[in-house]
């Protein structure tokens, strides 16, 4: 089955402007078959994870926290995203810190102190960011909104083939087995959907 997905999305449980019932439907509205949550570990709510689990939507719907993990750079932020056994972990956005390749090696290489690392985001707010799309990270490369709000999203997202549960898809991540796509307005060097 072909995918569209989501995997890095804030609601009003952190610093998004949506609720995740609202978030959802706005996805949904734009074609996507899942989503991630990801608020903040050191903004959340309490019971997020009731909240994310009465989310109703066609949509898989994974829980996951974006957590603030400590290096020698600065702190940095890791999406945690639960599947029935399986767990992905995604280095978010290198470039909002200004990270040469250089100091994202080495900050994923204190993060693997503490957590796995799966992916490595290659957007910013669901913006392109080339920099980190090379051979040198050697992670597969996501594209993610990281949206706050409704404006942010659909702006970039992944697709791939694989059955509709949540360890196939992600599975599928982890193997690079998906491709990167982005609203119009990107660059052209991008995929454009």
């Amino acid at each position: 089955m072909f995918l569209k997905g989501q995997l890095h999305t804030h609601t009003t449980f952190s610093d998004g402007r949506a609720t995740p019932q609202q978030a959802a439907n706005r996805y949904a509205e734009l074609g996507f078959d899942f989503i991630a949550f990801t608020d903040h570990d050191h903004l959340l709510k309490t019971s997020y994870r009731g909240a994310i689990e009465t989310v109703k939507s066609n949509m898989l719907i994974y829980f996951g926290i974006e957590l603030t993990v400590s290096t020698r750079w600065g702190y940095v932020h890791v999406s945690m995203m639960e599947g029935d056994k399986e767990v992905l972990h995604t280095f978010n956005h290198p470039g909002e810190n200004s990270f040469t390749i250089r100091h994202t090696l080495e900050a994923i290489e204190d993060v693997l102190t503490n957590h796995p690392v799966d992916a490595v985001e290659i957007t910013h707010h669901g913006f392109y960011t080339p920099l980190y799309d090379t051979d040198a990270i050697p992670y597969p490369k996501v594209a993610t909104d990281d949206s706050h709000n409704s404006m942010g999203c659909g702006r970039a997202w992944i697709e791939l083939e694989a059955r509709k549960d949540k360890d196939s898809i992600i599975k599928a991540v982890k193997n690079g087995d998906f491709s990167c796509c982005y609203a119009k307005t990107q660059a052209p060097r991008m995929v454009i959907a």
